[in-house]
């Protein structure tokens, strides 16, 4: 018996020097109170600078739940601070950030800030490693308001697990990061502008086929109404449908038609409606003029998209293959692009730029007909993205 229980001592202080190890072997962090500053606005309406310190819990909760560091203790922290005269404030200065972190015996301190402007947020982190005094990871947050700093401080918990385990820490902790970084409701609305421009740009007008010559290849339509180049026609002969044609040029008395169907299964006399037109849109070359925010740009494009999927005016194109002949295309609108454009069915092109700071982006855009690359219509709308 007696040996059944020396053996049992012997494996409990065998595990408990294991854990005792793997404990010692996790970094130690300090994470300090943010540095704050408190503007007047609806980005922390609500909130009180205090709050910060609410913000600095709560991530070091978010880092001990990760289960790769030993955090100190924010009393534990205060304590050292005052035995030595030293503020929070002066954690940025990796300096600073050494001397504490000797002094608690820690390898890393973060300082976090929060600054707190009229229309945005800003949530700053800075991570310093004791032994060298180097800045080993910076981080900047901008947010519409003080609600997503909570996704904020999961995504920083995330990317500090993966140094814990690698020694390699990542820039971003993926798109959830880059949505946090956009105001989704901001996104939103301006797709919703979009979409209801282009759908208000689509014509409602009839065509009547006036001489078709196959061997010529060609079709001369009458139009009724106003439509742009590249409008398409659903033709019909006893109510039964012929098929489509388009508009090479602007509607006129007498214009020329083309159509992607066999030409000799029209014939004069035959007539045709937009009515149920849906125009295949794409998203080109689109540019934030001041800010130049490729992230912002890109989470824009895909989120008009899927809005785009949406709407029932329209139908978006998000294709690979149109996709290279945009990027070749850049910001120069070539009448060759945009007839490849045209053969892969992309009706419209959106392109354009963003102006103004994050917030408030005036957005200025052109809708092309892939036809002949003249404006279909103009959108410009005030964003608070």
């Amino acid at each position: 018996m007696s040996r059944k229980i020396g053996l049992s001592c012997v494996a409990f202080a065998l595990t408990l020097g294991l854990a005792f190890s793997a404990l010692a072997d996790k970094k130690k962090i300090v994470v300090g109170d943010p540095k704050t500053k408190w503007a007047v606005g609806p980005a922390c309406h609500g909130h009180v600078p205090t709050y910060a310190d609410t913000i600095a819990r709560s991530l070091r909760t978010r880092i001990v739940e990760t289960g790769a560091f030993r955090v100190v203790s924010r009393e534990q922290l205060k304590k050292i601070l005052a035995e030595h005269e030293m503020s929070m404030v002066g954690l940025s200065d990796p300096t600073t950030a050494k001397v504490l972190g000797q002094f608690l015996q820690a390898d890393l301190v973060m300082a976090t800030e929060v600054l707190c402007h009229a229309n945005m947020v800003e949530f700053n982190i800075l991570l310093v490693d004791v032994e060298t005094a180097e800045i080993v990871w910076a981080k900047n947050y901008n947010m519409k308001n003080l609600k997503k700093v909570n996704r904020a401080m999961k995504d920083i918990a995330k990317l500090l697990k993966g140094y814990a385990k690698t020694g390699e820490i990542g820039e971003s902790a993926g798109k959830s990061e880059d949505m946090m970084m956009i105001d989704s409701k901001a996104l939103r609305d301006a797709s919703e502008q979009i979409i209801s421009i282009i759908e208000h740009s689509v014509p409602t007008a009839s065509i009547e086929v006036l001489d078709v010559n196959a061997v010529s290849d060609t079709i001369k339509v009458k139009v009724r109404g106003k439509a742009w180049a590249g409008t398409k026609f659903k033709v019909e002969r006893d109510e039964e449908e012929i098929g489509w044609l388009y508009l090479k040029k602007k509607g006129g008395r007498s214009v020329e038609a083309g159509t992607q169907d066999e030409i000799s299964a029209f014939e004069e006399g035959d007539v045709g409606s937009s009515e149920e037109f849906v125009p295949k849109v794409a998203v080109g070359f689109i540019e934030d003029e001041d800010e130049d925010n490729e992230k912002m740009v890109e989470m824009f494009r895909e989120g008009l998209l899927q809005e785009m999927s949406q709407a029932d005016k329209m139908e978006p194109v998000d294709d690979s293959k149109v996709d290279k002949i945009i990027n070749r295309m850049g910001s120069k609108i070539r009448k060759k692009s945009l007839a490849k454009l045209f053969k892969k069915g992309v009706d419209l092109l959106i392109t354009g730029r963003f102006s103004g700071e994050s917030g408030n982006r005036r957005i200025d855009f052109d809708v092309l007909s892939t036809v002949d690359g003249k404006r279909v219509t103009k959108i410009k709308y005030n964003s608070k993205l």
